[in-house]
């Protein structure tokens, strides 16, 4: 039976390579990378460069199938009726909250990327990386890092990207990082919806459910100037996916700061209590230098709302 290796809803590039690599280390006979939404341009770009395939989108798989998750763990993240389906492997960096029934087999680690879990596993196996593996985890890294800008990076992410390097022979790896990161940015006129789901992800905080996007860019302006029709749009995602709130970040990677657009009062005195936002205009505030959602935006929500169930 082929395993279906897949990354979360609104794949970033971090979690495409991932599946991509891993099911060429399973082998083609038995594994399938897929992706359970369209690609990102940055993600395009990097593919591209390397002369990959895109992975085929599903949203559904038969029951029974045999699955392998990375990038992710959680349900309202992962494919439909996951619980019809048999989880072989969990490879993931973030927070745990899928309960499942049954063992499973988890490699988890405090690392900056999945991509740098996969080159030590790779490793352990003695599994020879090509140059376009080896390049398509190096961009991995790259992007979940924001070349380490983000406060996710480690030291051993480095390590492994000049490890991996060796194999690629990326002549300018800062270089390339920005054109993932313009590729990233080169948004032309896509729809406003799709814009907010980029890298957006949904989580439950003590039964509330809140949709918290991020949108990193070397060109703020561009979204921050659609930043009405953005408005309007958070709140039809809210009533169409019964949510209690949305939060979008702009995140400007070079200058490394945080904006966020909110509809709503109720978002903006979360936005006040839990990070001191500061309003720069109605509806829009600066959070600063917090610019990543696993490591810094969730810890604080969570924490938040486990105090507000102690009042």
């Amino acid at each position: 039976m082929v395993k279906f290796i897949f990354g979360h809803r609104n794949p970033d590039t971090d979690s495409v390579v991932s599946s991509i690599v891993y099911a060429n280390f399973l082998g083609k006979k038995n594994a399938k990378a897929i992706s359970l939404g369209e690609i990102n341009n940055e993600t395009k770009f990097v593919l591209d460069k390397f002369k990959v395939k895109h992975p085929e989108i599903k949203n559904s798989l038969p029951k029974e199938s045999e699955i392998v998750l990375v990038d992710h763990n959680e349900k309202v993240q992962s494919i439909k009726e996951i619980e019809n389906l048999k989880i072989e492997w969990i490879i993931d960096h973030h927070r745990f909250d899928l309960r499942i029934e049954y063992p499973v087999n988890i490699r988890a680690e405090v690392i900056g990327s999945t991509c740098s879990i996969l080159f030590k596993i790779f490793r352990e196996n003695n599994y020879e990386l090509s140059k376009e593996e080896a390049g398509l985890l190096i961009s991995g890294i790259i992007s979940d890092t924001l070349f380490f800008r983000s406060p996710t990076s480690t030291k051993e992410d480095k390590e492994i990207m000049n490890e991996l390097n060796k194999i690629a022979k990326i002549q300018d790896l800062e270089n390339y990082s920005l054109e993932m990161f313009n590729a990233k940015s080169d948004l032309g006129k896509i729809h406003v919806r799709k814009l907010i789901k980029m890298d957006y992800k949904e989580y439950e905080f003590l039964g509330k459910k809140y949709g918290i996007g991020v949108i990193e860019t070397t060109n703020p302006d561009y979204v921050l100037g659609r930043r009405k029709e953005i408005m309007k749009e958070i709140e039809v995602l809210k009533k169409e996916e019964k949510l209690n709130g949305i939060l979008i970040s702009i995140i400007d990677i070079l200058n490394e700061h945080n904006t966020t657009i909110v509809a709503e009062e109720h978002e903006a005195e979360l936005l006040r209590a839990v990070f001191k936002g500061k309003e720069i205009e109605h509806n829009l505030y600066s959070l600063g230098k917090i610019i990543s959602r696993k490591k810094e935006i969730i810890p604080k929500l969570e924490e938040h709302f486990k105090k507000q169930k102690l009042l």
